[in-house]
C-alpha cells in the first residue's frame, strides 16, 4: 500500500500541507488506524477492517438506528430472514485488525442483511440481485439467502442507485463524480447497471488507493484514469475522457471544468469535515455540476469538527431544486437529499 507518507497524503505533490483539502482532525485519526489495519490484515481483508467505517454498520450500528426492518419485516409474516439466512463466513482466519463477530452479533447481522435485501425486492425493478453479486475482493462477510450470496454493502448500495436513479432522465449517458467513496463499493452498481456511464471518485488516501486498487480488480477490462498530480486538466483531458473510472486527489476537484459532471454523490463524509470544507465542496459541486446532486448524511454530525453540522445548515445553493430531502428509510438517524443544479 506504500509508505507512511504515501498512505496519509504527503508525498509531495499529492496535497499540499496548508490545504483545505487536507482530512479533518476526525479523519487523520481515523486514518492512521486505517493505515494500522491495512498494514496488519492487509488489502486482501480490507472489508473486514477499514470497510467496518466505509457505511458498513456493525451490530451496534445496526440496533441503534436501523432494527425497526427486522421488526417490520416479522410484522409482515415475513420470519424468513431469521430463518433462512445463514451467515457464510463471519469467522476470520485473520487475527489481526478485523471486525470479530461472536454468535449472537453474528445473528443480528446476518437477520438485518437478509431483511434488507427483502425490502429491497419492492423496489428492485432492475434485477440488480439477481444479476450480480458481492465481489470476493477484500474478504467481504457473506450472507447466504434466497439461493444468492449479499453483503450489507450490496444491500446499501442497491437502495443508494435507486433513490439515486429513479428521478433522473433516462436518455442521457452520465458523467458521474463520487466524493469521498470509500472502497468504491456505489460506483461497483452504477457501473454494472449503467454500461455508458464513466466514474470518478475523488477522495483522501487511504481510502483513494484502495479504491483505484479494487476497481481496476473488479473491471480488469476497462480504461482508468490513475490517480497522480497535474497542474492543468487540459493536459490530461485526453486521457481522462477516454477512461471510464478515473481517480483524483481530492484537490484536483478545482481543475475540473465548469458545468462537467452530470451527477455527483457524496454519502456519508461531508458531515466529517470542518465547515470551512464544506462550504468549499458545495461551491465546487455548484461550479462543476450540471445536473443532480445526491447526498447522504447523519442528520447531526458525530464530530465537534463542524460543531455537529445538522440537516438544515448545509450550504445549498439558492438556484439548486430540491427533489426530495427526506429522513432515510432503514438509517433513521440520516438524512438523504437530491438536488437538480439548474
Amino acid at each position: 500500500m506504500g509508505n507512511d507518507k504515501v498512505l496519509h497524503g504527503r508525498k509531495k505533490g499529492f496535497l499540499k500541507d496548508s490545504s483545505i483539502y487536507r482530512p479533518s482532525d476526525f479523519w487523520i485519526k481515523l486514518n492512521d488506524i486505517h493505515q494500522k489495519q491495512l498494514m496488519l490484515a492487509g488489502f486482501k481483508n480490507f472489508k473486514r477492517s477499514i470497510n467496518m467505517k466505509y457505511f458498513n454498520w456493525s451490530t451496534l450500528g445496526i440496533l441503534a438506528h436501523q432494527g425497526h426492518l427486522i421488526i417490520n419485516q416479522i410484522k409482515r409474516g415475513n420470519w424468513q430472514p431469521i430463518f433462512k439466512s445463514n451467515f457464510f463466513n463471519y469467522k476470520s482466519k485473520s487475527r489481526s485488525a478485523v471486525y470479530r463477530f461472536n454468535p449472537i452479533s453474528a445473528f443480528i447481522y446476518k437477520t438485518f442483511v437478509a431483511a434488507y435485501m427483502d425490502y429491497l425486492q419492492g423496489v428492485d425493478k432492475q434485477n440488480i440481485f439477481k444479476k450480480i453479486s458481492e465481489p470476493k475482493i477484500g474478504n467481504p462477510f457473506l450472507i447466504s439467502y434466497r439461493d444468492k450470496k449479499i453483503s450489507q454493502d450490496l444491500c446499501n448500495s442497491v437502495h443508494e442507485f435507486y433513490s439515486i436513479t429513479n428521478p433522473l432522465e433516462k436518455t442521457k449517458k452520465l458523467r458521474i463524480l463520487e466524493i469521498g467513496a470509500g472502497y468504491g463499493r456505489l460506483g461497483y452498481i452504477f457501473l454494472n447497471q449503467l454500461r455508458d456511464c464513466s466514474y470518478c471518485i475523488i477522495d483522501i488516501p487511504p481510502a483513494l488507493f484502495v479504491a483505484q486498487k479494487y476497481l481496476t480488480k473488479v473491471f480488469p477490462r476497462e480504461k482508468f484514469f490513475h490517480f497522480r498530480s497535474f497542474n492543468s486538466f487540459k493536459k490530461v483531458k485526453k486521457e481522462f475522457e477516454s477512461a471510464r473510472i478515473s481517480f483524483l486527489n481530492a484537490d484536483r476537484i478545482e481543475l475540473l471544468p465548469d458545468n462537467y459532471f452530470d451527477l455527483v454523490i457524496n454519502v456519508s463524509s461531508l458531515h466529517e469535515m470542518t465547515r470551512e470544507q464544506i462550504n468549499n465542496y458545495f461551491r465546487q459541486i455548484n461550479r462543476i455540476c450540471r445536473g443532480y446532486f445526491y447526498t447522504k448524511q447523519w442528520r447531526k454530525s458525530r464530530t465537534s469538527d463542524n460543531n455537529y453540522i445538522s440537516e438544515g445548515d448545509y450550504p445549498r445553493h439558492a438556484r439548486w431544486n430540491t427533489i426530495f430531502q427526506r429522513q432515510h428509510p432503514i438509517q433513521k438517524m440520516f438524512f438523504e437529499a437530491l438536488y437538480k443544479i439548474l
